[in-house]
């Protein structure tokens, strides 16, 4: 149990420390709603396979 309470006491000083940076530009915003999108894409696709073909 008091594993446990330590990460969740360093949960919230990491969220502080996040919080603390104030908010991201919409440009860092979009390249990782970029960056996530891919990846989830490429996992979806890596482990559910696809029909998908290289076109000309």
């Amino acid at each position: 149990m008091v594993q446990y309470q330590n990460k969740v006491h360093e949960i919230d000083q990491l969220k502080k420390e996040i919080d603390a940076l104030g908010p991201l530009s919409k440009k860092t915003l979009n390249e990782l709603k970029e960056y996530y999108r891919i990846g989830l894409t490429y996992t979806s696709n890596a482990l559910e396979g696809n029909s998908l073909t290289e076109g000309a």
